[in-house]
């Protein structure tokens, strides 16, 4: 077996709580009395153009706040608010620091994303921070995987790579990196100790 020198981890869902635009969308708009399906169709035609940077995240929260009538502020507050943040897990990724390198690998929107970086100094965490707004690409698509293992300096056989989402998996395990369909930290710590990494 390879040895494992670089874990890779995905944002939403795993580093933030939860990951579903869909449940977001539909709180949301009941909460405003709107169509929560003509709502969460917004939230998804616009959301996969802004973490592609087809638009900007400025765009994004005005697209949606046109769409609901409301405070563009006050819809990204309560939208990022409702996701939260695992302190938790970024703990244990801190002293994962030591023994290994690790990458963040995120389909995001730009100014959501830097706000999670700037205020847990995730710069300081991670060695390698790919992200789809600035690569143009998002996962499931080959070559932001491809950038995240280059700027590790590592081969993907030496790799572990965490996500949420089930259809984010195949392309990694197709270069050959380790993977782990998160679902709790404490899973995710017997997971990692399967692969022969220490997690105390």
């Amino acid at each position: 077996m390879d040895m494992i020198k670089a874990i890779i981890f995905d944002v939403g869902g795993v580093l933030s709580l939860g990951s579903s635009l869909s449940s977001f969308g539909e709180m949301y708009a009941r909460k405003l009395n709107i169509n929560p399906k003509k709502f969460n169709e917004s939230i998804h035609y616009h959301w996969h153009k802004a973490e592609i940077n087809e638009i900007s995240s400025k765009q994004f929260w005005e697209e949606l706040a046109g769409f609901l009538g409301t405070d563009r502020e006050v819809l990204r507050r309560d939208m990022i608010d409702y996701f939260g943040f695992r302190h938790e897990l970024l703990e244990f990724v801190k002293r994962l620091k030591k023994s290994y390198k690790l990458g963040l690998l995120s389909n995001h929107i730009e100014d959501w994303l830097e706000e999670i970086i700037e205020k847990h100094k995730l710069n300081n965490v991670f060695d390698a921070i790919i992200t789809s707004y600035k690569s143009k690409v998002a996962k499931p698509d080959m070559p932001i995987y491809r950038e995240v293992v280059r700027k590790l300096g590592v081969n993907p056989e030496e790799c572990v790579f965490v996500d949420d989402l089930e259809r984010n998996l195949p392309p990694a395990e197709k270069m050959g990196m380790k993977t782990i369909l998160f679902r709790d930290t404490e899973q995710l710590k017997k997971e990692l100790t399967s692969y022969g990494i220490a997690v105390d």
